[in-house]
Order: structure tokens, then sequence, then C-alpha cells
């Protein structure tokens, strides 16, 4: 990767380079690196951001290796990889090689199985997933070999994991039960829950919500929940078979994925402009939703940050530096302020 300059003994990463790394044209890389104008600023802190990435990697030894392990819906799996690109293009001498799976196809099996060999090999694992026997067990034996493993948006606690990075899930469901609560009018009416896998991040919210509910806003209750299985069509399926049966509820609290196909439930009674809709995940899928006025809100959590923060609390790991770090801040979106 690195150049060497023969007059002046000077290493470097070429242009080429950093404009493959930050994602834009060797012009672009010439005119930020040379103070010209007609850059904007976000490209132009890309574009420095890749260059000393690169420049402190030539110096540095092997890069970190970092397992990603991720378990959800397609949407969601995909706004972490995006995460993933833009940590590479500014964390030097770190290397995340991501797998995904979908919740509705996974064998918690082949996926703990995956995560154990991966993360042996490398300098540490990340991992997002549910709770589950096989996959609490993998990370015990990733512990018992001395490979920090730690949690994102969702705690495994009983897999002895070293550390989560994430939201308070409570506090999260807590947000929502404020937000839904101040919406609906001051009399009897139904929220409905829905919900998918066993996700700790999940019954947290849960927990959350319904303690709000119960001390603060007690005339509303809660139907019966919904399961999905994170997939968009048939959480539309379910949720039509619902309001078919029962009728459409004042407010829908999507504590999992799939919330395209909740707004598709929604649109086809037509009310989704009344229904107060409040999910999870700023996403591409969510911000259309909320800038179409289906969803209400979104409650959401900073996926590069966090990334970040978990990358280097596996660099302080070996450094000897170790402390659990305080909840992620909760992020509020709505239609006004949802630009990804």
């Amino acid at each position: 990767m690195a150049r060497r300059d023969g007059r002046s003994g000077w290493r470097g990463p070429t242009i080429h380079e950093v404009a493959e790394l930050a994602g834009v044209g060797p012009a672009t890389v010439d005119r930020v690196l040379n103070n010209r104008p007609n850059v904007r600023e976000a490209t132009r802190q890309r574009v420095r951001a890749a260059y000393d990435k690169l420049r402190l990697e030539i110096t540095q030894a092997e890069p970190l290796q970092v397992a990603l392990f991720c378990e959800s819906g397609a949407s969601f799996n995909a706004t972490m990889d995006a995460a993933v690109q833009t940590v590479h293009r500014t964390l030097a001498g770190v290397d995340i090689r991501g797998s995904y799976a979908l919740t509705n196809v996974l064998d918690p099996q082949v996926f703990a199985s995956g995560l154990l060999e991966a993360g042996k090999t490398a300098g540490g694992a990340l991992v997002v997933a549910r709770e589950h026997p096989a996959i609490n067990g993998a990370i015990r034996q990733l512990r018992r070999a001395g490979k920090p493993v730690v949690c994102l948006t969702t705690d495994l606690p009983s897999s002895r994991r070293n550390t989560y990075v994430g939201n308070d899930q409570h506090a999260a469901g807590s947000v929502a039960a404020q937000l839904i609560g101040h919406a609906l009018s001051r009399k009897d009416q139904r929220i409905l829950l829905v919900m998918s896998a066993a996700f700790r991040c999940q019954k947290e919210r849960e927990l959350g919500f319904r303690r709000v509910l119960r001390t603060v806003f007690p005339h509303l209750r809660i139907e019966e929940r919904v399961i999905s299985d994170d997939v968009p069509a048939s959480t539309q399926a379910q949720l039509t078979g619902h309001f078919d049966t029962h009728g459409v509820p004042q407010a829908i609290y999507n504590v999992a994925g799939a919330n395209r196909g909740v707004a598709w439930a929604l649109e086809q009674t037509g009310r989704a402009q009344s229904v107060i809709f409040v999910g999870h995940e700023l996403t591409p899928v969510s911000q259309q939703l909320l800038t179409s006025g289906t969803m209400d809100y979104v409650v959401s959590h900073d996926f590069v940050a966090e990334l970040s923060q978990a990358v280097r609390w596996i660099e302080d790991f070996y450094k000897g530096v170790t402390s659990d770090p305080p909840p992620s801040p909760i992020l509020l979106h709505t239609r006004y302020n949802c630009g990804l």
C-alpha cells in the first residue's frame, strides 16, 4: 500500500489508494490534499480521514482483525454494514470482517459455529444476536481462549461477554411510551406491540414501555403482542389478520424490525396517517417511512459511533485498560430530522 519517493525517502499512500478508501475520485483527493476549493466539507473530512488512516497504517504492524457477527433483519444488517465501511475509512489499524444473518432464517447452531471459528483467529469479536444457548456457549469459549467479545445493540450478559455497547434499552422503551402516551387522548385507547425473536433488547424495551404506561398513562391498554419474523411481507400478513379480527389500534409500538411490513398493513387500512406508529433503528427504510408520515417516531442510536467505541474497547483490552462504557445516547427521529 505504501509508496516511497526516491528523492526524499517519504513513504505515504497514493492518491488512488486514498480515493478508493474514501469512495471519491482521484481528482477530488488531489483538490483536498492541495487545499483547492469546490469540495464539500463533508467530503473534505472524509478524504482527510482516509489519508490519515492510510498514513498511520504504513508505520503499524498487521491491523487488528475484528470479527463482527450480526443477526437481524435485512435493513438493520445493511445499515450495520454501511457503518463498518465508514469505520474502515476512519479508524487506522483495524480490519472488521462482517458476517450477517437474517433473523427469519437463522440457525443458531450454524451462527455460533461461525462465530467461534472466526473469533478464535481474530483479535476480538463483536456480536449482535438473540439469546440462545449455542450463541452464549460460543462466546464463553472465546472468552476462555482469551478473546475479547463485545455485544452491540442487544446484550448477552449470561454469555459472560466482556462488555456491552449500546442504548439502555429499558430507557429506550420508556421513551416510546412517553411519546405514545402524550400523542393519544386522555381516554381508554389500545396500543399494539410487535415483537420478533428472543432479543434481549426487545424484552427490555417492552419492560420500559409497560412500566411508563402503568405508572404515567394507566388509562391506555396494550393489546396482545403480535410476534413477527422481521420479514416485511409476512409481518404485513400477520398484522392484516390481526386488524381483521380485532380492529385497528390507535397506536403501534414495534420493538422489532420489519417496520416496512407494519407500514404496509397500516396503509391497507387507509389509516396510516392517523395511527401513531413508533419503532426503532434509523435505516433507509424507516427514514422513508418517517418522511412519508407513516411512521411518527423512530428511537435509534448512532451505529458508527457505537461500532467505533466497541473497536476501541478491544484495542484498549490489549493495552490492559478495561471498563464498562456508559450507555450510548438515545436518538429520537421525526420526519424533520431523519437524515442519514
